[in-house]
């Protein structure tokens, strides 16, 4: 795991730990899936990878994409005609990535910064501060690093849904949101761009060695 001379390794894992409890799906799909569903997982991921767009279930091991959903591994859209594969995100949200052949759209400040270096491409991102409402626009490079004269963009701020959560795309990444800089005191645990770039690439490093192998 690279990082910035700008991050701070403690609060990089403090923040891991805390991702890797609220959603522990590295340990699920290596402890609690069997492996033809392990094997669906990557499956679908690696639709996501080659197509950049939203998979249909038809095709795919019914019975293993049970399980997956069963492990918050994989999700339905509200109409079952599609796979979200967490950092992919089947449906229109309001953290948008623009891609130099397709635009794609992410649950949290998390997965959105691990998708350019996933993809191998360069992205201007565009969203907005919740508390404040105002825009949030910078760029990521094709290994998913914020430029660094866009660092300062914003921050990313870590707040808790609910205090057991069941779905990560439901009770945890609503929590992870890109806020403005000038309004970081305003929430107990919050990351610059660099540090969380870092645990992006920490927690997401999985699907990496997935697909390598």
């Amino acid at each position: 795991m690279s990082f910035s001379a700008q991050a701070d390794l403690d609060k990089i894992l403090a923040a891991l730990k805390g991702l890797h409890r609220a959603f522990p799906i590295e340990q699920r799909l290596k402890i609690q899936a069997c492996d033809s569903s392990r094997e669906t997982y990557l499956a679908v991921l690696t639709r996501w990878m080659q197509t950049s767009a939203a998979p249909a279930p038809t095709g795919f091991d019914a019975e293993a994409l049970e399980e997956l959903m069963a492990l918050d591994a994989l999700y339905f859209t509200e109409d079952e005609q599609a796979l979200g594969v967490p950092p992919f995100c089947p449906v229109k949200t309001d953290i948008i990535l623009h891609f130099p052949h397709e635009t794609l759209y992410a649950v949290s400040a998390i997965d959105a910064l691990a998708l350019p270096r996933l993809l191998d491409a360069a992205a201007t991102l565009e969203t907005f501060c919740p508390a404040s409402g105002q825009p949030i626009q910078f760029r990521i490079d094709a290994q998913g690093s914020p430029f660094e004269s866009d660092l300062s963009n914003a921050v990313v701020a870590f707040r808790k849904i609910i205090e057991e959560p069941r779905h990560y795309a439901r009770d945890v990444a609503p929590g992870i949101r890109f806020v403005h800089p000038a309004l970081a005191g305003q929430f107990s645990q919050h990351l610059n761009l660099a540090e969380a770039a870092a645990v992006a690439h920490g927690f997401y490093a999985f699907q990496r060695r997935l697909l390598q192998t």
